[in-house]
């Protein structure tokens, strides 16, 4: 049984990593001054966040139709694969999972689509586990307990230098009430069960990355490690060499999707462990 896998570019999988795991990528859509565009298709990711705070209108996202993925999954199958396994962003945070979930109703079990209930490497890392067990050789219903597993032991969780863009997006529905107190103050958010919870929040910059240092300290043992931000490049680097983890797998740094960072803004920085 060949198994073919996608997912959707609020991932954040690395490119070489992507190929060397045959993952396909549908990539997510942009809407920028009236203007549609896919993900990473106009804008770097660096270009995008130094431009977000001048810009006239907030930029918006959206997925991408559901006419995509049928058509991604009539290729695969036709490409001589016998299932797909599709693992997308929460279905609670976006509309990318019942995009794909109506692109699969026609081919019945020859296409799965599974909720990550994660965005960013929350999800990608789950995409990856998969992929390598599908290299493996794992079935479908190995492939399906595995994610299970994996997800159990996924942590997000991210400093936001401020609230105004998560606030904007209308997709945390407690953000909005909690704006008045909250505006000189850095608001740490954890993804857990498909949701964006509060953690707290920190006076300084400085003392939110000492407390994001302390969090990943104390999760134990790690498999997986990744360090997001949204343009705060020299902090992320900086907060991984004081970490100094120790893994079974390259720790990554990686500078999160346009389709997230609308909605976070310039400046995030936070982690996506997988424990051991």
């Amino acid at each position: 049984m060949k198994i073919a896998l996608v997912t959707d570019s609020t991932c954040d999988i690395p490119g070489d990593i992507a190929r060397r795991l045959q993952i396909h990528i549908v990539p997510n859509v942009l809407i920028v001054e009236g203007q549609t565009i896919e993900d990473d298709e106009r804008f770097s990711r660096q270009d995008f966040y130094s431009r977000l705070p001048g810009m006239k209108a907030t930029p918006t996202t959206a997925t991408a139709s559901s006419g995509k993925y049928s058509a991604l999954y009539q290729e695969l199958l036709e490409a001589g694969f016998s299932q797909v396994l599709s693992i997308h962003c929460s279905r609670a945070l976006s509309g990318i999972y019942n995009a794909a979930s109506l692109a699969a109703q026609p081919f019945a079990e020859r296409v799965v689509v599974v909720d990550s209930q994660q965005v960013s490497l929350g999800l990608g890392f789950q995409v990856i586990e998969a992929g390598e067990a599908i290299a493996a050789g794992s079935k479908m219903d190995s492939v399906i307990r595995l994610l299970d597993r994996v997800r159990r032991r996924v942590r997000l969780i991210a400093m936001l230098d401020t609230l105004e863009y998560i606030r904007r997006s209308g997709r945390v529905s407690w953000a909005r009430a909690s704006l008045g107190s909250l505006l000189n103050l850095k608001l740490f958010v954890e993804v857990k069960d498909g949701l964006v919870h509060r953690l707290g929040v920190a006076r300084t910059r400085r003392k939110g990355i000492a407390r994001l240092l302390e969090i990943m300290q104390g999760l134990g043992p790690l498999k997986r490690l990744a360090v997001l931000h949204s343009n705060a490049e020299k902090d992320a680097w900086e907060l991984l060499e004081r970490l100094s983890p120790r893994l079974p797998t390259e720790p990554l740094v990686v500078n999160v999707t346009t389709i997230i960072g609308a909605h976070v803004g310039p400046n995030g920085l936070g982690f996506v462990a997988v424990k051991a």
